[in-house]
């Protein structure tokens, strides 16, 4: 599921590989996503789906060239922390590994969410804050508006097209709407589009990631997950494809 997280979801336009993965871990881990919250339930009427929901978890997601482990752990009226941490196949240019992490505390209360995220790699970090809210719109289908909201430190230069300047940080704002579609037997589809204005690029970068997940039976799922990234002056075009599967406890 979120991941999220991380997760590729921008390319930089500039030359080099390690730039290129920067700016994408950090604004893919922002939504990416949005896995979460929830008041408690019975575990038989959770949907590991519902970015509102209470469980414990353990997970991996595969996609062409990155693994990424997934944990989660819920208690209490709704209190949740995440962990992921995720590698590529192949080291970097420098010959070290090449990680992302995000670490993320989520609390919800009468379905208003909020949560603080730190995300990063080798070469960035950065600290997030942000909410949603739940609207059931029918038995089956729901509506959640997320707003988040922080700021991006980098090692490295990031370039912007069609511009001389480059800038290591950065304050980020993220807007997006997570639509979610129930299935009676705990399965359940998604649509997560959202754009995240970088201010030192005074640009948006416009994202969407789709998605599912399949009940093997009550303790197992397995799922996808497809992001899409627009091109923009700091993001190239981009799809990346993810296969997932979790235990749940």
């Amino acid at each position: 599921m979120e991941c999220r997280s991380f997760l590729k979801g921008i390319s930089l336009l500039a030359g080099k590989k390690m730039k290129k993965t920067i700016l994408a871990i950090s604004l893919a881990a922002i939504s990416s996503g949005v896995m979460a919250e929830q008041t408690v339930e019975a575990k038989a009427d959770v949907n590991y789906g519902d970015p509102t929901a209470t469980f414990s978890s353990l997970g991996i997601s595969r996609s062409n060239e990155r693994t990424q482990l997934n944990g989660t752990y819920g208690w209490g009226a709704g209190n949740m922390i995440f962990a992921d941490l995720g590698a590529a196949d192949k080291k970097d240019e420098q010959g070290k590994i090449d990680f992302d992490y995000r670490v993320r505390y989520f609390k919800v209360n009468d379905g208003l969410g909020y949560s603080v995220d730190v995300v990063g790699d080798r070469n960035t970090t950065t600290a997030l804050v942000g909410g949603m809210y739940k609207f059931d719109i029918t038995k089956n289908i729901s509506l959640f508006p997320m707003l988040y909201g922080g700021y991006m430190k980098s090692k490295l230069d990031m370039p912007i097209k069609d511009s001389s300047e480059t800038f290591k940080d950065s304050s980020l704002v993220q807007g997006g709407l997570y639509a979610m579609y129930a299935f009676d037997d705990g399965h359940w589809l998604y649509a997560n589009p959202k754009a995240t204005y970088v201010s030192r690029a005074k640009d948006f970068v416009p994202q969407i990631e789709v998605g599912g997940g399949y009940m093997i039976n009550s303790n197992m799922s397995v799922g996808f997950k497809i992001d899409h990234t627009a091109e923009s002056k700091i993001s190239k075009k981009d799809t990346v494809g993810w296969l997932q599967a979790s235990v749940y406890f």
